[in-house]
């Protein structure tokens, strides 16, 4: 049987900043299921990151799966049902998955008919038993009713949750194979853009903000879902993990090695939310480097100390700064860090010659002119520390399952019959319904017009660094206006 996997091609700049990500969620998955189906199961890989979505059409029609996987974002869904409609067209059987499914699984499975199923949370094991149950022929609602993670309708076509929530230990899961992946065409990408040979990967799932309770293999779903309900996050964020997971670190440090002597792999992104600051195990890796995340308040020296011990000197930290004010960074669900510290954290970067990469986010919940302002202001001077070499600046995005998100379905009848049953998210749209509920005066048009003025003055005060400029979370009308640098890309290496 043949399984196609796809991330389709986002439709507007929300995720920009990770053109060089592979889709690894999908490599898990077809890991997963190659290791235990073997000669059975033919699976290809569509990564919207490199092809388009009319090329992602023409090689659907070319493969004919007999089951497809989607794994959309919020800004790629449009694009998701395009490839869903046909591939069940041509007699697939159509299962979505990803953080925005996850959150919106009820409503695709109502207003979307050709989709059946949608995998909540993780789906290693849920894909397994999809495609085990059509080797032996199972059909209709006999194939996906009473799987965990998935959500379908019953014989009755009503829509209907699973009954348990599986949370593998990372232990259980198989390192991804890479070649999986056309990399012959992605390190063309990263190759162009400056990166060399770099590979993302993840040494974890999860952020050390949520649950610090011990995570149980199995839960009944409607303690899962008050579970997510309840996770201590950030006022944006639409993740729903349960806890914050690690690799043992000799595993992390077996998977660098591997890709460093399989695929001369220099650079490493480490895409997990929040970096493992508990380990310092060396990764014995020389002359590479690695991008992570961090969170502010976590850049101490102990802490640098930590990371360099395990990963070597070249470090780049990838760190939410978001707002300069207390009170905006209190609503966004950050913990307080006064300007003086910031500045004091950078400087001690510098010394080390530890990049950083810095992000902002203008309209967040409380946002005020003066309060957008002093973040402005704080990106401008931070754009003058020559270890600072990346500034990403955002409207703030409302991602389904997010508090930001349920807070303005709550705000009023009106965003409750507009956004509740709505599975197709205009992020234009929910962003400007949501400044006008939750901010004082300030319009999308507004927040729009001081990232383009802090772009402008940066570029005038830092002629000899190429410091990159970036945005997401807006469409390419509006990112063209903006005019953001990237450095990474060709267009920007031209000029």
């Amino acid at each position: 049987m043949k399984m196609l996997l796809v991330y389709p091609e986002i439709q507007s700049s929300v995720t920009n900043t990770a053109t060089y990500s592979l889709p690894l969620g999908l490599g898990a998955i077809a890991t997963f299921c190659r290791k235990i189906f073997s000669a059975e199961l033919e699976i290809k890989i569509l990564d919207g990151s490199m092809i388009t979505h009319t090329e992602q059409l023409e090689n659907l029609e070319k493969f004919v799966p007999h089951i497809i996987g989607l794994s959309p974002t919020i800004a790629s869904m449009g694009n998701a049902y395009d490839l869903a409609r046909r591939a069940k067209e041509l007699g697939a059987v159509v299962v979505f998955g990803g953080i925005n499914s996850t959150n919106l699984w009820k409503q695709m499975l109502t207003n979307r008919s050709f989709i059946d199923a949608v995998v909540l949370y993780e789906g290693e094991e849920a894909m397994e038993e999809i495609i085990r149950r059509w080797i032996l022929g199972k059909r209709s609602t006999d194939l996906l009713i009473g799987i965990r993670n998935v959500a379908c309708r019953n014989e009755k076509g009503d829509v209907i949750g699973p009954e348990e929530i599986r949370v593998f230990n990372l232990k259980e899961l198989p390192n991804i194979d890479y070649d999986l992946f056309d990399l012959r065409r992605y390190f063309a990408q990263t190759m162009t853009r400056g990166f060399g040979r770099a590979l993302s990967y993840y040494a974890g799932k999860g952020c050390s903000k949520r649950s610090t309770t011990k995570m149980n293999s199995l839960y009944v779903f409607n303690e899962y879902s008050q579970r997510v309900r309840s996770m201590n996050t950030c006022s944006f964020c639409g993740r729903n993990e349960l806890g914050f997971r690690c690799l043992p670190s000799d595993r992390e440090k077996f998977i660098l090695q591997q890709l460093h002597e399989q695929y001369d792999v220099r650079g490493f992104f480490n895409v997990q939310d929040t970096v493992n600051l508990t380990d310092d195990t060396p990764v014995e890796l020389e002359n590479c480097w690695f991008r992570l995340f961090i969170g502010l308040e976590s850049i101490t020296r102990a802490n640098i100390d930590r990371l360099m011990r395990r990963y070597g000197p070249n470090l780049i930290l990838q760190a939410g700064v978001e707002a300069a004010t207390l009170h905006v960074r209190q609503s966004m669900g950050k913990i307080p860090i006064s300007e003086e510290k910031i500045f004091a954290n950078v400087e001690m970067l510098a010394k080390q010659n530890i990049q950083l990469h810095a992000s902002f986010i203008f309209g967040g919940r409380g946002e005020t002119k003066e309060s957008m302002n002093a973040s402005a202001s704080m990106a401008k001077q931070l754009a003058n520390y020559p270890n600072v070499t990346w500034i990403l600046i955002s409207p703030q995005l409302i991602l389904p399952g997010s508090p930001d998100y349920l807070r303005l379905l709550n705000s009023s009848e009106e965003m409750q019959n507009k956004w509740a049953s709505t599975d197709l998210i205009d992020i234009v749209d929910i962003n400007r319904d949501f400044l006008r509920h939750f901010t004082r005066g300030l319009s999308r048009e507004m927040i729009l017009d001081e990232i383009k003025s802090v772009f402008a003055d940066i570029r005038s005060q830092t002629l000899e660094q190429q410091l990159v400029l970036d945005v997401k979370g807006v469409i390419p009308k509006e990112e063209q206006d903006i005019a953001p640098r990237r450095y990474y890309c060709d267009e920007d290496k031209k000029q």
